[in-house]
């Protein structure tokens, strides 16, 4: 059914891209003029009918652009690549480089952001589109083999990956790879990354040892930009675990995922004793999906290996029940919170300090949600008064 469904999506998406092209003429094209098209490079027969800037094999390859990254760009792809060569004065000269730089900069912002959301909600053909115009900027705005460019290589290698086209990621990775050996300036956070894409590489080929190798590099450099208790460090165990689980190595598994479970619950706690302050204030939208992931990934793991009302299972269901309850998302969260205050009380007791805590969430969440009601409400009246 699921197939089928994205069969379904597939052939509309086709369907209303089609209305949105226009066929190339050979005829009228200009001699040693080719067109190429944006995600294979191979020869194009087709153009975006809104900018008239890009061009695609095929209907296929322009849904997934379009859907992917596209139609958030269109216009400012045209304006872009439709700019005049010359202008007036050099103040005029200046003044548009300047315009074109922000412009690229602001670019590659949204074209990564897109691609990371993409990528969380698990529709990683989507995300290549931002993924390759995130690295096409970046190459605009600093040059070749520039250390700037590791962050979109990854993301492109990241989807790749996702995709399972390993070939592909590993041809990525190893130009991140070469941008970085080529800079020794690169930052511990860079290389935390490349090693934890090294590492997720070679788990999804079965190279465990390697995988393992490259992860604990990951954690390394990790813990020294942010600290061995940093939530961006915790990825770097959640996959060293993920690699053990492979192995079956269910102890080892089990034990990182305790570690990784600990560093999100006490931030999170954190975090919701300061009601001034949002989730978002210091996680963005792509990093709050990737943790929810994580969570209930590990939450799954704890009730298969250790059962649905094991201590441990509660304190997932409570850290990720908090996730959801910070991030506003009310019922999530009260059916976690719910699971998890059953198994404090049936292993802690009622009067057990964790059982008091997540009964105190349970009221805090009561009363949360008239909040979010009012925002909501006066954000679609803003909205309608904006209409009219």
């Amino acid at each position: 059914k699921k197939t089928e469904n994205l069969h379904h999506r597939r052939q509309r998406q086709r369907t209303d891209c089609t209305e949105m092209s226009v066929e190339l003429n050979p005829l009228s094209t200009a001699k040693g003029k080719r067109f190429e098209c944006e995600m294979c490079g191979k020869a194009a027969m087709l153009a975006c009918q809104h900018c008239r800037v890009t061009y695609y094999c095929g209907h296929e390859h322009q849904s997934v652009d379009w859907f992917g990254i596209h139609e958030k760009i269109c216009q400012l792809l045209g304006a872009l690549r439709t700019l005049a060569p010359t202008l007036g004065s050099e103040e005029e000269r200046q003044r548009r480089n300047l315009t074109i730089q922000m412009s690229q900069h602001a670019l590659i912002d949204l074209c990564r952001n897109e691609a990371q959301k993409h990528m969380v909600a698990g529709n990683y053909e989507l995300a290549v589109p931002g993924a390759l115009q995130s690295l096409r900027f970046s190459v605009k705005v600093y040059g070749n083999a520039r250390i700037e460019l590791v962050p979109a290589y990854l993301l492109v290698a990241e989807a790749n990956l996702g995709l399972k086209r390993h070939k592909v990621a590993e041809e990525f990775l190893l130009y991140a790879n070469w941008s970085a050996l080529k800079n020794p300036d690169c930052g511990n956070e860079l290389k935390s990354q490349l090693h934890r894409n090294f590492g997720r590489l070679y788990a999804a080929q079965g190279r465990y040892d390697e995988a393992l190798r490259q992860l604990a590099h990951d954690v390394y450099f990790s813990s020294l930009e942010s600290g061995p208790e940093h939530i961006d460090t915790a990825g770097g165990y959640y996959y060293l675990a993920d690699v053990f689980l492979l192995k079956q190595s269910i102890e080892h598994a089990l034990a990182l995922y305790d570690k990784v479970v600990d560093i999100w619950y006490k931030f999170l706690i954190k975090l919701r004793n300061r009601p001034s302050e949002h989730i978002t204030d210091y996680l963005s939208e792509a990093s709050i999906g990737e943790a929810a992931e994580m969570l209930r990934k590990i939450l799954e793991t704890r009730q298969k290996y250790l059962g649905d009302n094991h201590i441990a299972t509660g304190e997932s269901s409570f850290a990720l029940g908090t996730l959801r309850h910070l991030n506003g998302e009310f019922e999530q969260a009260a059916e976690l919170y719910e699971h998890a205050l059953e198994v404090y009380r049936k292993e802690l007791g009622e009067n057990h300090e964790s059982a008091i805590a997540i009964q105190a969430a349970l009221e805090e969440l009561d009363a949360d949600q008239p909040k979010q009601n009012k925002s909501t409400a006066k954000q679609q009246d803003k909205a309608e008064a904006q209409t009219l």
